[in-house]
């Protein structure tokens, strides 16, 4: 599947995510599954300026930039170096958490819009040609930040290869399965998605890794049905 496909469907989901009540944690169930990381990775993030007006946007709207603030923040990559991508990946997902204070349906949809590789998606329309569907409002350089703090292990059958593409289609495939509840639902939209990949989107191929990554994202959406303390290692890096 390319990298930008699932994101079309994931966009859309933001206003789904408006018109629908969340799905909240009790406090206890919320506090066993933020504050297991080191504090080291619960930096403050707030908007330093007077003038921020992403807190007049809709939550959804205003809980993706706030992630896209943290993984831009320097001391996410310094971290990342530090220990390494597993305790990462886990971060973005637990600051999501307690971003949306606890709301998992919302916290896997900003995890797949922040983690986002690419700033456009370019459909080929017959007879009219190609246009370009701009994925980020973010300028060249901060998407750049932010795109080099990503991440780069997220797969374990291939260690030199780098996975950053990868992590979108494993939240948003985890937003999916647990927004539907439906393993069979979110491996369908899945494959629809390939079938129209060569025709329709530029640089479109099938990739079985991308197909890996949905699949453990699945897993993990599902998961959380049952597990509201599951973490992204747990399923990536068989943690349990």
């Amino acid at each position: 599947m390319n990298n930008h496909t699932q994101l079309f469907i994931v966009h859309c989901s933001l206003l789904v995510a408006l018109f629908f009540p969340p799905v909240i944690l009790s406090a206890q169930e919320t506090d066993d599954t933020v504050l297991w990381l080191h504090d080291d990775w619960h930096y403050d993030t707030a908007p330093q300026s007077l003038f921020d007006l992403s807190q007049y946007l809709p939550s959804p709207f205003n809980n993706e930039l706030r992630l896209k603030h943290y993984l831009r923040d320097e001391r996410f990559i310094a971290l990342r170096k530090l220990y390494d991508d597993t305790l990462a990946v886990d971060a973005i997902y637990d600051r999501a958490m307690l971003i949306t204070e606890g709301d998992i349906r919302q916290a896997l949809l900003i995890c797949t819009i922040a983690v986002l590789d690419h700033q456009t998606l370019g459909i080929r329309i017959p007879l009219l040609g190609s246009i370009y569907v701009p994925l980020t409002m973010e300028n060249d350089s901060l998407f750049r930040l932010r795109r080099t703090n990503l991440p780069k292990k997220l797969l374990d059958d291939n260690l030199r290869a780098s996975d950053k593409d990868k992590l979108q289609h494993f939240f948003g495939s985890a937003f999916l399965a647990y927004l539907t509840n439906s393993n069979s639902i979110t491996a369908v939209i899945g494959d629809l998605l390939e079938l129209g990949e060569d025709r329709f989107v530029l640089g479109g191929r099938n990739d079985e890794r991308d197909q890996l990554a949905n699949k453990r994202g699945r897993e993990f959406g599902l998961g959380l049905l049952h597990d509201h303390g599951l973490l992204p290692s747990d399923i990536l890096w068989g943690r349990k």
